[in-house]
């Protein structure tokens, strides 16, 4: 007879959790933004944002790779938003180059993005 009050517990909970579940869905979907691009995430659930360094160690560039959509918006938008810094489109492979090692503050803008 305890397994099944066991069991009842934790149905009513997970039925709970399914509700608190579906309102928070229902709140972010109102709160969502749309972009015309998206910047997918790799396997491992981590930004797509890679240093790479060239030239015995003394050239830096960050890569934003797995870029889906208008390539030409995330540039405009990353550009303003590292004022100082280069930014190219590699159009072949859909990713950003940046000069500098800048990635920090790229994971940190795509978060704020909600990426």
């Amino acid at each position: 007879m305890t397994p099944r009050a066991f069991e009842s517990t934790l149905a009513a909970e997970s039925t709970d959790a399914q509700n608190n579940n579906v309102a928070a869905a229902a709140a972010a979907a109102q709160n969502t933004v749309m972009y015309p691009y998206f910047v997918n995430r790799t396997r491992f659930q981590s930004l797509p944002v890679y240093l790479d360094i060239k030239n015995g160690k003394t050239r830096k560039l960050t890569l934003v790779r797995r870029i889906d959509g208008d390539i030409n918006a995330i540039h405009k938008e990353l550009s303003s938003h590292l004022k100082d810094a280069t930014v190219q489109i590699k159009s072949i492979s859909n990713q950003l180059v940046i000069k500098g090692d800048r990635s920090k503050e790229v994971r940190e803008w795509l978060t704020k993005k909600g990426f």
